[in-house]
């Protein structure tokens, strides 16, 4: 069973992915100088993968202004995962961020993903203490 998920699931992935290199013009990818919210976690829910995942933000108030990503060792799945979190939070508070879910996140995907959702979860909450580590400081 397990198999058939994967393989209905990675196309819709994998078209993503590639379109994330398409244009770099619209790329999320990078390092943000002098930003607020700077944080790090490995992330990967696949037993002994790592997906190192790297978050910049600016902040705006309690809102996030700026957002972008890097990733090292990272699957596809936390690449799409990290890309739609950025377009999602434009703009957003941490109480915001928390509540993003399943709909919104396979709405920017255009399908049904399982594991990238999992991917999405962790690299959301990854965030969400960035930004109230940030809130604190």
């Amino acid at each position: 069973m397990l198999l058939e998920v994967e393989l209905v699931e990675e196309p819709v992935i994998i078209r993503y992915f590639k379109g994330l290199f398409i244009n770099p013009a619209d790329s999320l990818m990078g390092k943000i100088d002098g930003a607020e919210v700077e944080i790090k976690g490995e992330l990967c829910p696949r037993k002994g993968n790592k997906d190192q995942l790297f978050l910049y933000g600016k902040l705006d108030g309690n809102r996030i202004a700026e957002i972008k990503f890097m990733c090292a060792l990272c699957d596809p799945h936390m690449f799409v995962a990290a890309d739609i979190l950025c377009r999602l939070v434009k703009d957003r508070s941490r109480e915001e961020v928390a509540s993003l879910d399943l709909a919104e996140y396979e709405g920017l995907l255009g399908g049904e993903s399982t594991e990238g959702f999992e991917h999405f979860k962790r690299a959301r909450e990854l965030l969400v203490l960035g930004i109230l580590e940030a809130e604190s400081s």
